[in-house]
């Protein structure tokens, strides 16, 4: 299973130091390090800008608590839609698939949710750019 959710303010905030503090320096070209300093400009920009699609992350959570039941886990009292609970639910999602996995068991139901959940988590949380090359 693919874990798409981070913190966007985070993701930023670390492209951001990676160019500036380690592709910034063996850039020596004049213009190169002009066009460089504009993008790392543009993300100071945006991390005060962006937000989290709160709609997108209620159905991610919502998806994320469907296969847990499939799986057999127990429902969250709190029924959490932040990104720290979908951290925590997939990471209970993985151990629970681990452990099956290792044990060998081949449940039918477990392959049909997992596969169910994958289709649809992906096809939300691929770039659109990529969208194009998912089968229909």
């Amino acid at each position: 299973m693919t874990v798409y959710s981070t913190d966007l303010t985070q993701l930023l905030h670390t492209v951001r130091n990676t160019l500036a503090h380690r592709v910034a320096p063996g850039v020596t070209d004049g213009t190169a390090r002009i066009e460089l300093s504009g993008v790392i400009e543009a993300l100071d920009n945006l991390v005060e800008r962006v937000s989290w699609d709160p709609e997108g992350l209620g159905r991610s959570c919502e998806r994320t608590e469907e296969l847990a039941r499939a799986l057999g886990l127990e429902s969250l009292d709190n029924g959490g839609s932040d990104v720290a609970t979908l951290r925590r639910r997939r990471r209970e999602i993985s151990q629970s698939l681990a452990g099956t996995y290792r044990n060998g068991e081949q449940v039918s139901e477990i392959v049909a949710a997992v596969t169910r959940f994958t289709e649809d988590d992906v096809r939300e949380q691929i770039s659109t750019a990529l969208r194009g090359g998912l089968p229909d």
